[in-house]
């Protein structure tokens, strides 16, 4: 379960936004242990406030569960854009995390059968 707190940075948060932020974050949840709590601090808003060309909003997100800190940060010229780069990254991060320990795993119980099966000879 991904616990959220949303941050407006620049820009009054509007429900249309609030509602695509809670639509992506759940689309979070798959990637994520069931079982465990995570806590994601999401801050969207603009930039700057006298720019009004180029990459003017940003949306950040930090993700702990743990142990686990993970964060993304994009920018782009239209905020929606923006929000889907943000989650595109922090899927990234965490499917990235998870293979790793994963791996690491499996190289322990490769070590583990080897050492085995030479104790047996």
């Amino acid at each position: 379960m991904i616990k959220h707190h949303v941050k407006s940075t620049n820009m009054e948060m509007t429900p249309a936004i609030s509602d695509y932020l809670t639509k992506k974050i759940s689309a979070l949840e798959k990637f994520v242990k069931k079982e465990s709590e995570y806590v994601a601090r999401i801050e969207v808003g603009r930039t700057t406030n006298h720019h009004h060309k180029g990459e003017v909003f940003m949306a950040e997100i930090n993700l702990e569960c743990e142990g686990d800190y993970f964060r993304a940060v994009a920018e782009s010229d239209d905020l929606y854009r923006a929000i889907d780069q943000m989650k595109d990254e922090i899927v990234s991060e965490v499917v990235r995390t998870q293979k790793k320990k994963r791996h690491l795993l499996k190289r322990g119980h490769q070590k583990i059968k080897a050492l085995i099966k030479k104790l047996r000879r």
